[in-house]
C-alpha cells in the first residue's frame, strides 16, 4: 500500500486526470439517471380480472374465483393469492415471491387460467396481466361553469395532449360514469303494441348496422355494396322499425321508448371545492422520468389555463413535491457541509488543505453516480436519503488524513514524505472505520420484500460513496497535499500571535488538558468502573425500550401533504343522502382551516378539497390537500384528528375514518380468515369490540361490506302449470330491471353501450316489479305477482379471499403519534387474539399493513 500511495503522490498529473474523468463521467451518469418517487422495483403482483355480467358475488366466487384459485395451487414462486368477488366482477391478485422471474410466473398463471374449461356461460374473456410499478406524477382537477359532457371532452383533450409527451404513458380519468345510449321502455307501451323486450333487442341490433354486401365488378368500374345505417347517438335510433303490421301500421322505437344519450347508472362523481370536476391521474412507469413529466405537466397547465376562460385545470396533487424537497435538502446539506469543512479546517489548519479535504464530497458522489448506472439506481426519495446520510460521513476520514499529514509536516518531514507517512499511520483506522459502516449498511441488501427493494438503494448509495471516498482519501488527497502550498509554507514568517487559529488552538488545548485527559486517565486507572458504566448505560437503554419509555414502531409515521376521509353508508343508501354527508364533512374541513387562521396561521393549511362519490351510491372519499409541511406548524396526522373531531359522529355511517396516508399501509391491520363465514364474521365483530376498548386506537374499520337488501323471487304452482320455468321468469325480469346490452359503439375514444330496459320510473320500487308482465310464447301475459311470491332478504355485496379461505381485514389508526404501534400489536397478539381464536377455532389470523411490509426486517 505504501508503494501505491507513494506512486500517486509523485504523479499528481495522473491524479488530476483521474479527477477529471470522475467529474466527466460522473456528471454524464448523474444527468442520465432517471427520477422516480420510490425506487424502481420488480413486479409484485399478477392480476386476473373476470367480468361476469349479471352475476351475484356468490356466483362469481363459486363459478369463477374458486376455480381460478384452485388452478393456481402448486405453481412455484407464488407467495399468496387474494381475491374479491363482487357483483358482475372478480378480481384475483397473485403476489410473487421476491427474486422470482415474474414473466415465467405470468405465463404459468395464464396457462392455468386458460386451462379451465368449466367457466359458466356468460363469462367474458378473463384478462391476466402484470401490475406494473408506477410513480404518481400528480392529479389534475378540471372544473368550470360548463356541462359534465364539456368537462369530459376537455379532459380527454388534455389526456391526449399529455399522452403525446414521450415521458407520460399512464393517465386515468375519473369523476364520471361511462357514456351510454339508453332505450327506456314502459310497460304500458309494451302491452299496448304487443311488443316484448326481445322484439326491441332484435330490431335495434338488426337495424343499427354498417355492413358490406359484396362487389359489383363492372367492365370499367367496380362498386362496393354497402349498408350504412349505424348511428352513434340516441337521436339517430328514433326511427328504427320495431313492428310492422299487414294493415300498414308501423311501430317505431320512438313510439314505445325514450332514447337518450346519458351516463351509466353506476355512481362515480367528483367535486373540487364543491364544484363538479373531472380528475386526471398522471403516472409514469419505471422507464419514464417523473421530474421531466412533472415539469411538462406544469408548463402545459399554464398554457391551457391561459387559453381557457370558462374552464380551469388545477394541479391539486403534486406527486414530486417530496422528491424536489429532498433534492433541495441534499443540495443545502452538501453546500453547508462543504462550508463547515472550510471553516473548521481553516480554523485549525490551512484553507488550501480544507479545500482538498472538501473536494472528497463531490468526488465520492460522482463516483457513486457512475456505479449507480450499472446498479439501476434512480433519483428518488430513498436514494436521496442515503446521500443525505452519507454526506456528513464523507469528510471525516479526509479530515483525519489531512490533519495527520499536516502534523507530520509541522514535525519537520518533507511534504512528500509527510503525505505518505501521515496516510500510512492512520490507514488501519480509516479502512476499519469505512468497512464497519459498509458492513452495517450492507445488511440492507439481504432484506427481502418491498422494504428490501427500497432500502437496498439507501445501502448502495452509502456503500458506493464510502468506497469511492476510500480511494479519494488514500490516493487522491495525499497526492494533492504533497504538492499543495499548504505544506510549503509553515507560516513562521507570519504574525501568528494575531491569528484566529492561535485562539482556537488555545481553547482546544485547554479542553484537552483540563477535561479530556483527566477523564481518560481516570477511566484507564479504573477500568472495571469504566466497563461497568458502559454496561449500565446499555442496560438502562434496553430497560427504557422494554418499559415503554423509549417507544418503538415497525415503521415511523411519514409526514404527508394529504389527509383522506373515507365514508361508507349502509348498503342501499341513495346517492343524494351520501352526497349530503360529504358536504357536511367538507364544511367541517373549512371550519378547521378557519380555526387555524384564527390561531395565527399565516397561510391556509387546506389548499383544496377533492370529493369523490362512488363506486357505489353509499361510498365516498374526501381528499384534503394541505400546504407543504415546511410552512405548516401542524402535522397532517393532527390535522386528520382535528377534522374528525369537528365532523363528529355521522348517524348510520358504517365507516368513517380520517388518515394521512402511509405508503406501507395501516399501522394496525389484522386479517382474519376461515372457511366458516358465520364464524369468521363473529370473530370480526368480537375483534372490533375489543379494539374499540383500546384508547391507543381510533377509526376501527373492516372490509366486510354490509349485506345488500334483496328481493328473492319464488315461483308459484300456477307458473309451472302455465309452462314457465324460473329461467323464463328471471330472464324477463332481468331484461326489464337490469337491461340487455344489445350493441357497443365506438364513439371517438369511448366505447358506448346501448341498453334496453324499463324507464327509471318503472324501476323505483317493488310495486313496479310485482306489476311487471311476464309474457308467454303465444302472446299471453301475466302479472309477476300472479306467478311468483317475493321475499325480502339480504345478500353479500363482495367476498374476500386469502389463500383460498374467506377473509375479513380489520384496520385501525393510532390515536396519537406518541402511541407505539409495536406495543399495541403486542397487546392484540398476546391478550386479544388468543381469546377470540379459542372461541372460533376455524379462524386464523395474519398481520397486514406496515407489519407485513416490515416483518422480515424485524426478524
Amino acid at each position: 500500500m505504501k508503494k501505491l500511495i507513494l506512486y500517486f503522490s509523485k504523479h499528481v498529473i495522473l491524479v488530476n486526470l483521474g479527477i477529471i474523468l470522475f467529474i466527466l463521467f460522473g456528471s454524464i451518469a448523474a444527468l442520465s439517471l432517471s427520477s422516480s418517487f420510490f425506487p424502481e422495483r420488480d413486479t409484485q403482483f399478477i392480476v386476473i380480472q373476470a367480468t361476469f355480467p349479471g352475476a351475484s358475488p356468490e356466483e362469481v366466487e363459486e363459478g369463477v374465483v374458486l376455480k381460478i384459485e384452485e388452478s393456481l395451487e402448486g405453481i412455484i414462486g407464488i407467495d399468496r393469492v387474494t381475491s374479491v368477488s363482487s357483483e358482475n366482477f372478480g378480481d384475483i391478485r397473485v403476489e410473487i415471491l421476491s427474486g422470482t422471474d415474474e414473466n415465467a410466473i405470468l405465463q404459468e398463471v395464464k396457462n392455468a387460467v386458460d386451462g379451465i374449461n368449466s367457466f359458466p356461460a356468460g363469462l367474458e374473456k378473463t384478462v391476466v396481466f402484470k401490475e406494473e410499478a408506477i410513480n404518481n406524477v400528480g392529479k389534475i382537477a378540471v372544473t368550470g361553469s360548463v356541462t359534465l359532457t364539456s368537462l369530459k371532452e376537455l379532459s380527454e383533450k388534455i389526456e391526449d395532449d399529455l399522452r403525446a409527451f414521450d415521458g407520460i404513458s399512464q393517465l386515468r380519468l375519473s369523476g364520471f360514469t361511462e357514456p351510454e345510449i339508453e332505450i327506456n321502455v314502459q310497460e304500458n307501451d309494451l302491452r299496448k303494441y304487443g311488443i316484448t323486450f326481445q322484439d326491441v333487442n332484435r330490431a335495434v341490433a338488426a337495424s343499427n348496422i354498417r355492413v358490406t354486401g359484396g362487389t359489383i365488378r363492372g367492365a370499367k368500374t367496380e362498386y362496393t355494396i354497402r349498408v350504412d345505417q349505424r348511428n352513434y347517438y340516441a337521436q339517430g335510433l328514433n326511427n328504427i322499425v320495431i313492428k310492422a303490421s299487414p294493415d300498414g301500421s308501423v311501430v317505431r322505437l320512438r313510439d314505445i321508448a325514450q332514447i337518450i344519450d346519458t351516463w351509466s347508472e353506476d355512481t362515480n362523481k367528483a367535486y373540487l371545492n364543491g364544484e363538479p370536476a373531472i380528475l386526471i391521474t398522471i403516472s409514469t412507469t419505471n422507464d419514464e422520468d417523473i421530474l421531466d413529466a412533472s415539469e411538462y405537466v406544469k408548463s402545459y397547465l399554464e398554457e391551457f389555463n391561459a387559453s381557457n376562460e370558462t374552464v380551469e385545470a388545477i394541479l391539486v396533487d403534486d406527486g414530486v413535491v417530496n422528491l424536489t424537497e429532498r433534492i433541495d435538502l441534499l443540495t443545502e446539506n452538501g453546500l453547508f457541509g462543504a462550508i463547515l469543512v472550510f471553516i473548521l479546517l481553516g480554523l485549525f489548519l490551512k484553507i488550501r488543505l480544507a479545500f482538498w479535504v472538501a473536494l472528497g464530497i463531490p468526488i465520492s458522489f460522482l463516483g457513486m453516480f457512475i456505479l449507480a448506472t450499472f446498479y439501476g439506481i434512480t433519483i428518488n426519495v430513498l436514494s436521496l436519503f442515503g446521500m443525505i446520510i452519507v454526506v456528513g460521513i464523507l469528510v471525516d476520514d479526509g479530515i483525519v488524513v489531512g490533519e495527520n499529514i499536516f502534523q507530520k509536516y509541522e514535525e519537520g518531514m518533507p511534504a512528500l514524505q509527510a503525505s505518505v507517512q501521515g496516510t500510512l499511520e492512520v490507514l488501519p483506522s480509516i479502512i476499519s472505520a469505512i468497512l464497519t459502516t459498509v458492513v452495517a449498511f450492507g445488511f440492507f441488501f439481504f432484506i427481502e420484500g418491498q422494504l428490501g427493494e427500497f432500502f437496498s438503494e439507501v445501502a448502495f448509495v452509502v456503500v458506493a460513496s464510502l468506497l469511492i471516498s476510500l480511494i479519494e482519501v488514500l490516493l487522491f488527497l495525499p497526492a494533492h497535499l504533497a504538492h499543495s502550498k499548504s505544506l510549503k509554507d509553515n507560516g513562521k514568517d507570519k504574525k501568528e500571535s494575531k491569528s484566529i487559529q492561535k485562539y482556537v488552538e488555545k481553547g482546544l488545548f485547554y479542553i484537552r488538558d483540563n477535561m479530556y485527559i483527566p477523564f481518560l486517565t481516570f477511566s484507564l486507572n479504573n477500568k472495571a468502573l469504566a466497563i461497568l458504566s458502559t454496561i449500565s448505560i446499555l442496560y438502562i437503554t434496553i430497560s427504557a425500550i422494554s418499559g415503554g419509555i423509549i417507544q418503538t414502531t415497525f415503521f415511523p409515521n411519514i409526514e404527508q401533504n394529504t389527509v383522506t376521509a373515507t365514508l361508507e353508508m349502509p348498503q342501499g343508501t341513495s346517492e343524494r343522502i351520501t352526497e349530503t354527508k360529504v358536504k357536511q364533512i367538507e364544511a367541517a374541513i373549512l371550519k378547521v382551516n378557519e380555526k387555524y387562521r384564527q390561531e395565527g396561521a399565516e397561510v391556509d393549511y387546506v389548499l383544496n378539497v377533492e370529493s369523490q362519490i362512488g363506486p357505489g351510491s353509499n361510498k365516498a372519499s374526501i381528499s384534503v390537500y394541505l400546504a407543504p409541511s415546511e410552512i405548516r406548524s401542524i402535522r397532517s396526522f393532527d390535522i386528520a384528528v382535528d377534522i374528525k373531531d369537528e365532523v363528529g359522529p355521522i348517524p348510520d355511517a358504517k365507516l368513517l375514518s380520517f388518515t394521512s396516508q402511509n405508503p406501507f399501509g395501516k399501522p394496525v391491520s389484522v386479517s382474519l380468515s376461515s372457511n366458516n363465514f358465520a364464524e369468521l364474521r363473529s370473530a370480526k365483530t368480537m375483534l372490533k369490540q375489543e379494539l374499540n376498548k383500546l384508547e391507543e386506537l381510533r377509526d376501527i374499520v373492516d372490509n366486510d361490506n354490509e349485506d345488500q337488501p334483496e328481493v328473492v323471487i319464488r315461483l308459484k304452482e300456477k307458473a309451472y302449470l302455465l309452462g314457465f320455468t324460473i329461467q323464463d321468469v328471471i330472464g324477463q325480469v332481468r331484461s326489464g330491471f337490469f337491461g340487455n346490452e344489445i350493441q357497443r359503439l365506438q364513439r371517438g375514444n369511448n366505447e358506448v353501450k346501448v341498453w334496453v330496459r324499463y324507464d327509471l320510473e318503472d324501476r323505483r320500487d317493488v310495486g313496479n316489479l310485482l306489476d311487471m308482465r311476464i309474457r308467454t310464447t303465444n302472446g299471453g301475459s301475466f302479472p309477476l305477482n300472479e306467478l311468483a311470491d317475493v321475499e325480502f332478504s339480504t345478500g353479500l355485496v363482495s367476498i374476500n379471499h386469502r389463500d383460498g379461505r374467506r377473509e375479513i381485514r380489520v384496520d385501525a389508526e393510532l390515536s396519537s403519534l406518541d402511541v407505539s404501534a409495536t406495543d399495541v400489536l403486542n397487546i392484540i397478539q398476546t391478550s386479544i387474539l388468543p381469546i377470540i381464536l379459542a372461541q372460533h377455532p376455524s379462524v386464523d389470523y395474519e398481520f397486514e399493513g406496515q407489519v407485513r411490509q416490515t416483518e422480515k426486517t424485524a426478524e
